[in-house]
C-alpha cells in the first residue's frame, strides 16, 4: 500500500483564480499576443484548462482573437491604470515640458520609459492623432533587447545581459538581433555614444531613437525616445535632438529643489 507524502510536501491544488493569473502572465511572456500552444507552454497548464481560462477572459472582454492568435484588449490597460507609476509627480512635471518640446520638433510619438524587471514600461507619452494606432500597440511591456528605450536600459545594467541570453534571444521576440554577440556589440555602442536605435527590429515598419536620463550617482532614471513609421521618421536625422532632450531632462532633474526617485529627502 502506497504511503501518502507528508502534508507539507503535497502540492496544493491550483484554484481557478490562480489558473487565470497564470494565463495572464503567459500573455506577458508572449508580448500580449499568442497562440493557444504558446500560452499553454508558458502557463504550465493543460491545453484544455488554458482554453477554458481563455474562454472566461474573452467573455469578460479582456482577450480577443484575431487570425488564430489571442490578444489582450485595452481593458487590461484600464485595469493597470490603477497601478501607481514609478515616477513622482514632481519628476513628471520636469519631464513633460522636455517631452513636449521634442514632440513639437519631431511630430512623432515621444515617450519616457523605465525598466520593470526584464521589460521596459512607458510611463509618459505624448503623440498626435496620426500616432494613435502606434500608441495603442505600445501600451504593454517592451522587450529590452530590440527596442530603443529597452537597449538603453539594458546597457546600463550588465547583470541583465546574461539573464536575457539565458532566456534565448530568438524566443523573446521576432527581432533582428537574435545573437548575444550582436546584442553585446549594440550595447557597447550605446554606452559609448549615449544613443540607441530600433531599426524595425521589433515592429516591422517602425523605427525609434532613445537616450538616457540620469540621476545622481549617476543612476539611470529612464529613457526619452521617439518612435514612428519608417516612411516619416529617419532615426539618424533626429538622434541629436533626442540626445539633447535627454541631457536637458537630466539637468532639470538635477536642478535645486528636485528630488529624483530613490534619493533620500533633505532634512
Amino acid at each position: 500500500m502506497a504511503v501518502p507524502p507528508p502534508q507539507e510536501a503535497r502540492t496544493p491544488p491550483r484554484t481557478a483564480a490562480v489558473k487565470v493569473l497564470s494565463v495572464l502572465q503567459a500573455f506577458g511572456l508572449c508580448e500580449g499576443a499568442a497562440s493557444l500552444a504558446e500560452l499553454t507552454r508558458h502557463a504550465g497548464l493543460p491545453k484544455s484548462t488554458v482554453h477554458r481560462m481563455i474562454g472566461f477572459l474573452r467573455s469578460e472582454g479582456l482577450v480577443e482573437m484575431t487570425e488564430n492568435r489571442f490578444l489582450l484588449t485595452s481593458k487590461i490597460t484600464e485595469l493597470s491604470s490603477a497601478v501607481p507609476l514609478e515616477i513622482s509627480d514632481r519628476t513628471r512635471e520636469r519631464l513633460l515640458p522636455v517631452l513636449a518640446d521634442l514632440y513639437e520638433t519631431t511630430r512623432e510619438a515621444v515617450q519616457f520609459s523605465i525598466r520593470c524587471g526584464t521589460r521596459a514600461r512607458v510611463v509618459e507619452r505624448l503623440h498626435g492623432r496620426r500616432s494613435n494606432d502606434l500608441a495603442a500597440r505600445l501600451r504593454g511591456p517592451l522587450p529590452l533587447h530590440c527596442t530603443a528605450p529597452g537597449k538603453v536600459l539594458l546597457a546600463s545594467d550588465p547583470e541583465l545581459f546574461p539573464v536575457l541570453c539565458a532566456e534565448g534571444l530568438r524566443a523573446l521576440t521576432p527581432a533582428s538581433i537574435t545573437t548575444a554577440d550582436g546584442l553585446q556589440s549594440a550595447l557597447t555602442g550605446i554606452r559609448r555614444y549615449g544613443i540607441a536605435f530600433d531599426r524595425s527590429e521589433w515592429l516591422p515598419g517602425f523605427t525609434g531613437v532613445a537616450a538616457p536620463v540620469w540621476g545622481p550617482g549617476p543612476t539611470l532614471i529612464g529613457t526619452i525616445s521617439v518612435i514612428g513609421p519608417v516612411h516619416r521618421l529617419t532615426p539618424d536625422a533626429i538622434a541629436r535632438r533626442v540626445h539633447h532632450a535627454a541631457e536637458i531632462a537630466t539637468r532639470e532633474l538635477h536642478s535645486p529643489g528636485h528630488r529624483v526617485p530613490g534619493e533620500p529627502a533633505a532634512r
